[in-house]
């Protein structure tokens, strides 16, 4: 192996040869590219004999965050990466760790170095963890485990979707750096832990972030909700609690969550190691502790001193009115409806406004405020519990609880009894709606959250 002179570019990455007889290679920084093969004219000379006279060209890139370097295959006998091979004008972006196969005349393992210059390479997410399984999918991203390369730690990886390199402005790059900075300062026992992110360039033209995460074990409320098909009042009591109390840190914080919903609260559930173990509160026969976490905070949002935001976004049953509305000005009271919403799939297995109990529509019944505490499904659920959410799914923002006093509720503190099974026809207006439980008629049937999951499953069985 030879080179040309290339002394004046500093080297920004180094191949590391895994044969003891094959020396190491320096990847200079040289904006036109270092070109490998086995002609004297490339910048780096390999000898074989399935070495291509041009083999393949590392190419100099950047956005504005780092430099990395590309690798085009220019050969006919193949330019393998991790073992595989690229194929003649594939190019691919090189990461630390990556193995490099120049046919089977030479593998190397590549190494980003970090020189202490100005524009020295930043770590990178490959160089701290190895990622794993996936565990789910969504819209914008999604969610695989990871190993930390450090201490062996299991974390999920929250990776978005690739986005346009150099698309946002630099105040929109600082303020995403500083709503990240947030994130990561969070700090709390019903809150997914933040650990850290990376910005990975995909090519010269598009990035991703990866967002590490605290993995929960246990599963999502949701899961929870369709194999029970409801909670009962002191099980929803207890996690209600905690839900709470990591709404309040974030309100505190001026952090809107946006997308309270069952797939959004993670459980993490220490089995009960004997019958004599005393639980922690009104869990499962064989489960010790049931601890809440608040995870995805893919729509969250840091507020600021002005305290309201106005993009539309959520879920759409769980959708607060004022989203929906023409002014779409809100507040954290948003997180609030949206307990409510939640509050009441719990205690009856399925949400208070959807297509199926219209007219009118789902999205008319949410503007209108328009529910019920439908008989027999809410018929053992005390009127506590139904005044509790008649104020948490007020249409004002205004009247409506704030995460004080929606924790100062006396439902919190009251021991289950049977509630007063007055049934009150329908526009009766003698009574407060928290008492109002008006009969399911034929026509709009309710449709629980296990009935839902199910016709999904099926529907995506048939595809």
């Amino acid at each position: 192996m030879s080179k040309r002179p290339v002394h004046k570019y500093t080297a920004i990455a180094k191949l590391f040869s895994v044969k003891e007889d094959q020396a190491h290679i320096l990847l200079p920084r040289k904006p036109a590219g270092v070109v490998v093969g086995r002609s004297s004219t490339c910048d780096i000379k390999i000898n074989g004999l399935d070495i291509s006279s041009r083999h393949c060209q590392f190419s100099l890139s950047s956005n504005s965050r780092q430099e990395f370097l590309m690798l085009t295959d220019l050969s006919s006998n193949g330019t393998g990466v991790n073992s595989e091979i690229l194929g003649r004008g594939s190019t691919i972006l090189l990461r630390s760790g990556d193995k490099i196969s120049f046919a089977k005349s030479g593998t190397y393992i590549f190494r980003y170095l970090n020189d202490g210059q100005e524009n020295a390479h930043h770590r990178s997410f490959f160089d701290d963890y190895i990622l794993l399984n996936q565990l789910g999918s969504g819209h914008y991203a999604v969610v695989k485990e990871a190993r930390d390369r450090t201490n062996g730690d299991i974390v999920a990886v929250k990776i978005f979707h690739p986005n346009k390199t150099g698309s946002a402005s630099a105040t929109d790059d600082a303020k995403l750096r500083q709503e990240m900075e947030l994130l990561l300062s969070i700090n709390h026992p019903n809150i997914v832990r933040f650990i850290s992110h990376y910005v990975e360039p995909i090519n010269e033209f598009s990035s991703t972030t990866y967002l590490v995460l605290e993995k929960v074990n246990s599963g999502e409320l949701f899961q929870r909700i369709i194999n029970k098909l409801k909670l009962g009042q002191s099980e929803t009591r207890a996690i209600f609690k905690q839900l709470l109390s990591g709404l309040r840190y974030l309100h505190e914080k001026n952090i809107i969550h946006r997308d309270i919903k069952p797939e959004n609260i993670l459980l993490d559930i220490t089995p009960r190691t004997s019958e004599h173990q005393e639980q922690t509160g009104p869990w499962d026969h064989d489960e010790f502790d049931v601890r809440v976490k608040i995870a995805d905070f893919g729509l969250a949002k840091f507020i600021g001193e002005l305290k309201f935001t106005n993009t539309l976004c959520g879920t759409p049953a769980y959708v607060a009115p004022e989203v929906l509305n023409n002014n779409r000005n809100y507040s954290t009271k948003v997180d609030i409806w949206l307990a409510g919403v939640l509050l009441y799939v719990c205690l009856c297995g399925f949400p208070p406004f959807s297509d199926e109990l219209g007219p009118p529509s789902m999205r008319d019944q949410i503007l209108q405020g328009k529910y019920a505490f439908y008989s027999p499904f809410w018929d053992d659920i005390s009127d506590s519990a139904l005044d509790l959410i008649t104020n948490l799914l007020l249409i004002d923002p205004s009247q409506r609880y704030n995460v004080q006093e929606t924790c100062a509720h006396y439902w919190f503190n009251e021991v289950d009894s049977l509630p007063s099974l007055t049934l009150i026809k329908a526009g009766d207006k003698s009574k407060t709606p928290s008492t109002q439980r008006a009969p399911v008629h034929c026509d709009s049937h309710p449709i629980t959250l296990r009935e839902k999951h199910t016709s999904e499953i099926n529907a995506d069985q048939d595809i």
